[in-house]
């Protein structure tokens, strides 16, 4: 049996079923809902990073996503009504900005359209998971609808059913992580403000003081609007209509400098979760997205997060699957997107540290960054408004080789472990973009004036690997992104990580490097465990933090990430 159940069909869900049907799996998607269509529930998850679009456009779901989206770059931080940090982020690569802005309910809707014609894709509305259980050939799961309760069997399960995940409770495991205090409001409207299409966040609005304002600009004239409130609030008072048109005139006067008219579309209030279940993978159930980890949304990092969980995942069931691994690189799931989740964890709690200080000396900080930076151009890389997502660097792991000679041969390429470069370049003599031929298989880049394009042929225990040859004086900009010269190797995972590179090495190396891997992942270990097990990868993600949190820029410090 190779189909695959999975539990939840927004986001995470829907993505996963493309994904593993794009590598000719299988799967039944449950949902609770009807699935008639994409409920217009409010903005929700609407920052949406390059990477992930860069998934959907592989699975052919991103061109309406780019048509409706909004496209920014430049995030810009206030105390009061003065700038005090701009955040200007890379430009558009291939036609993929860094962020798209576009509401969760459309990114539903494309996602779901997708889903429904393709042939391996089954969908299965108001169904209820009660009961899961598993054995060591097959798990099963009880489903429970209109006609009664059922089982289903499957080779594997992916619980991407949310932060009340039902398979979480049939599993009966425990949620460990905190709840702040701080409520936050939020609300959609639809308003002609002349402002430019980029976020915009608040210390000490005047029209808003002593808390925080972000203000997010949305697609169809509509933005969002994020209050914090504080610990101690009546929201019922918050949210009366009279109150909320007060609160909304006069933030829009102030920010647009004129009375503005305006559409209240949508209206939530929440506080922030930080959870991380102990495990992501049990036996033969997995947890992705919320269903595995709560993170607060600053930094847009649960739906990326999210996206980036079925990239690393995907691949490794259908390599499993289809007979090209054993089953013990499933653990390397495990062990890498736990260590990415305890890093986004760790990452937004600091941020929460500063937003939303709990002690004295949490406030006392603030504020003396806060007016230093005010005044003191350098001081803004203290401000913390929110550290935007980025994927994560699998610095430790047993599918990620090391280098074979000194780090200095490597200056100015692209790090082990982490997402490689996308980039023009030429192959087969066509001119194209390099993460077109990545997201599928695994892939052998070879910089050198001969002309290869071929298939590695699969042995027991490897995947097949496709050897593509680039020439470094017809690729530009990309033999440079990856420092290449002649000779020049890498070897990149499906999921567009790097997984291997090597100086002065022919194609024979290739079959070298996926015989040394054996495509195994770390049967037993897991970074819950840590230590003893990996310390070094929990060592890696506090020192991230630490330099998060002392202001440094950790894209140039890091040893990791």
């Amino acid at each position: 049996m190779d189909t695959v159940i999975i539990v939840g069909a927004g986001p995470t869900g829907l993505t996963a079923a493309l994904e593993l049907a794009n590598h000719g799996i299988p799967t039944i998607l449950i949902d609770s809902g009807d699935l008639s269509s994409a409920a217009e529930t409010g903005s929700r998850a609407i920052a949406v990073h390059r990477t992930a679009l860069s998934v959907w456009e592989r699975l052919g779901c991103a061109g309406p996503m780019l048509a409706e989206g909004v496209a920014w770059r430049t995030r810009r931080t206030f105390l009061g009504t003065r700038e005090i940090l701009t955040q200007v982020l890379p430009p558009a690569e291939g036609g993929l900005p860094t962020f798209l802005n576009l509401q969760q309910y459309r990114t539903e809707h494309h996602l779901l359209a997708a889903a429904r014609a393709h042939p391996l894709i089954e969908l299965r509305p108001g169904h209820r998971v009660t009961a899961v259980r598993q054995d060591r050939r097959q798990v099963t799961v009880q489903i429970q609808d209109q006609t009664g309760t059922h089982s289903a069997p499957a080779a594997y399960v992916l619980a991407c059913d949310g932060a009340r995940s039902s398979v979480r409770r049939a599993l009966g495991l425990d949620f460990p992580g905190q709840t702040f205090p701080d409520r936050f409001l939020i609300a959609d409207i639809r308003a002609e403000l002349d402002l430019p299409p980029e976020p915009r966040f608040y210390f000490d609005h005047p029209a808003h003081p002593g808390n925080t304002v972000l203000i997010h600009p949305q697609p169809f004239g509509v933005w969002r609007i994020d209050w914090q409130l504080g610990a101690d609030v009546d929201v019922d008072a918050e949210t009366a209509p009279d109150r909320m048109d007060a609160r909304i005139r006069t933030l829009l006067t102030a920010v647009a400098g004129r009375d503005v008219d305006y559409d209240l579309v949508w209206l939530s209030d929440y506080r922030f979760h930080q959870r991380l279940l102990t495990r992501l993978r049990h036996r033969r159930v997995f947890f992705l997205g919320d269903a595995g980890h709560l993170v607060a949304p600053f930094g847009a990092r649960g739906m990326n997060g999210a996206v980036q969980d079925v990239e690393n995942l995907g691949w490794k069931l259908a390599a499993v699957l289809h007979g090209y691994a054993p089953e013990s690189l499933l653990e390397s799931y495990q062990d890498e997107r736990w260590a990415a989740q305890e890093h986004n964890r760790q990452v937004v709690s600091a941020t929460m540290r500063f937003m939303a200080p709990r002690t004295r000396w949490q406030w006392l900080r603030r504020e003396i960054v806060l007016r230093l930076a005010a005044r003191w151009k350098r001081a803004a890389r203290w401000v913390d408004s929110g550290r935007m997502s980025e994927p994560y660097r699998y610095a430790v792991s047993a599918i990620v080789l090391a280098d074979d000679g000194p780090a200095r041969q490597w200056r100015g390429a692209p790090d082990l472990g982490g997402k490689v470069p996308d980039g023009d370049c030429v192959i087969q003599g066509r001119a194209t973009r390099l993460r077109h031929h990545l997201g599928r298989d695994w892939v052998a880049l070879w910089f050198t004036g001969e002309h290869h394009d071929t298939w590695l042929p699969a042995r027991p225990g490897q995947v097949p690997c496709r050897l593509i040859t680039i020439d470094p004086a017809d690729s530009g900009d990309l033999a440079q992104a990856y420092a290449a010269r002649p000779g020049t190797l890498y070897l990149v995972r499906p999921d567009g990580h790097l997984a291997a590179r090597r100086r002065n090495a022919g194609p024979g190396a290739v079959r070298t490097l996926l015989e040394i891997m054996e495509m195994r992942g770390p049967s037993g270990t897991h970074l819950a465990d840590v230590p003893p097990h990996l310390p070094q990868q929990r060592g890696q993600v506090r020192g991230d933090v630490d330099e998060l949190e002392a202001g440094l820029d950790p894209v140039d410090r890091r040893p990791g990430v």
